[in-house]
């Protein structure tokens, strides 16, 4: 060994020892928290979101079986259907006060509770004219109208702030 070459006094390199997994730094620590906690409250959000709905997939429930059973009268379907309606409305709006109101009212204040009317002012009105009449001559297109506009409320109607 020369005294006088340089690269004989070298040394090998020190490496230091690799990084753990455990325990994580304090940013997994943080993470790990925030996602349990959003997973938490996502979780109870859809729960109560599915609780807060169920009186809507009853009322389809129902709505379907109507729509099985057309041997009865045009004007009895309309009365299923108001009735129908009037129960809906008064599980999501529990102060509506529908009970005593004439079906153009009705409508007209269920419209409201949509961001777009679903019950047009010529079904308001014919409803309001021939539905209580001995001899209610009521259109074919009048159930159809009714029908799709009770589908679209129960499907679009916002809940009141008491719900």
């Amino acid at each position: 060994m020369n005294p006088q070459d340089p690269l004989a006094q070298l040394r090998d390199i020190h490496l230091h020892e690799a990084v753990g997994w455990w325990p994580p730094a304090p940013g997994w620590w943080l993470l790990t928290l925030l996602v349990l906690l959003a997973s938490y409250y996502l979780v109870r959000f859809l729960v109560r979101n599915y609780r807060n709905n169920c009186y809507r997939r009853e009322a389809f429930a129902c709505l379907e079986t109507m729509a099985q059973q057309p041997e009865e009268s045009l004007t009895d379907q309309c009365h299923a259907l108001l009735m129908l309606l009037r129960r809906t409305a008064k599980t999501a709006y529990p102060g509506f006060g529908l009970e005593s109101e004439r079906v153009p009212d009705m409508l007209d204040r269920m419209n409201h509770a949509c961001r777009k009317p679903v019950f047009d002012e010529s079904l308001q009105q014919t409803l309001g004219d021939q539905l209580y009449r001995a001899d209610a001559n009521l259109p074919p297109s009048c159930l159809i109208q009714l029908a799709e506009g009770t589908r679209r409320w129960i499907k679009q109607h916002r809940r009141g702030a008491s719900c």
